[in-house]
């Protein structure tokens, strides 16, 4: 499995890990142990190909959403990367919808003066091929095939802040209308998870979330019911986006002068290739080391 490219799906918390562990029932996992971080990697077989699949936990917020994402990036090496789990609805927002964020807004960044608090919110653009294709998959009712019924699908901002939510009338409330005014939802890890990604140009990385409260109708009965039906919409669309990705293999190019197709080079993590001469009565030799 080592030479098939790799999708990375993390989750924040264990109930949005759960719900993709149960769309993903009949896998055969292998855990990996990395520098203390633990990662779950199976096959994922879509209509465009096979994934290695890796299912990573980031923790809550966006300090440890931003240190996992580092890693599993540096570790995997992945093609793409897609933070999924639930989030508070904000504008027209219902129960249970997908939220496919187009930017995530860091909405708390800002300077406090003497005449108060002067908002800076920052912002960080997802992946625009993951974003296109979140469009076209969200026409096709398939995706939704393994749930009761079909959730609405937004492309729209994020916004990402150090603190839960939990009233309509709360100043984070109104911070988030009057400055972050298109999101449609707040979450607390997606900002650490894309200010991660974008400094690394080679993946696709993006943030699906499925609304699991409106924010002044937060309770613990309500969560119980909830969480769990967003979780499993988000983890859906998050699986069915993936599987609708092209995997891309290295090249396999004709050698200048040759007649015959050769690939030259090593796959893998940690994988070192040395290359000699070529040509007639040529000797060549490449060395592979694979370390797990």
């Amino acid at each position: 499995m080592t030479d098939l490219p790799t999708a990375v799906l993390c989750t924040p918390i264990d109930l949005e890990r759960r719900a993709v562990l149960d769309l993903l029932a009949g896998h055969e996992f292998t855990d990996r142990e990395l520098d203390g971080h633990q990662y779950r990697e199976t096959e994922y077989e879509g209509p465009k190909g096979i994934w290695r699949l890796v299912l990573a936990m980031t923790g809550r917020g966006n300090e440890r959403a931003a240190a996992s994402v580092e890693h599993a990036l540096a570790a995997w090496r992945p093609q793409i990367l897609v933070l999924c789990g639930i989030a508070g609805g904000l504008r027209d927002a219902r129960i249970g919808d997908v939220v496919a964020a187009t930017k995530v807004y860091g909405y708390e960044v800002g300077e406090d003066t003497d005449a108060g608090t002067l908002p800076r919110p920052e912002s960080l653009s997802t992946s625009f091929p993951l974003h296109q294709r979140a469009q076209l998959l969200a026409e096709d009712a398939a995706w939704a095939g393994p749930l009761d019924a079909r959730p609405r699908v937004f492309h729209r901002p994020i916004a990402s802040g150090s603190k839960v939510v939990t009233g309509n009338a709360s100043a984070a409330a109104e911070h988030l209308r009057r400055h972050s005014g298109d999101a449609q939802a707040v979450d607390t890890e997606s900002y650490g998870a894309m200010a991660a990604a974008d400094r690394r140009r080679t993946v696709d990385a993006t943030v699906v979330r499925g609304i699991s409260d409106l924010l002044g109708d937060k309770t613990k009965e309500a969560d119980k019911l909830r969480q769990p039906l967003a979780a499993r919409n988000a983890a859906a669309f998050a699986l069915a986006l993936i599987a609708h990705s092209k995997p891309k293999h290295a090249d396999i190019r004709r050698l200048a002068g040759g007649v015959s197709n050769t690939y030259i080079g090593a796959v893998g993590n940690g994988a070192n290739a040395n290359v000699a001469a070529m040509g007639d009565n040529a000797h060549g030799r490449i060395d592979i080391e694979y370390r797990t």
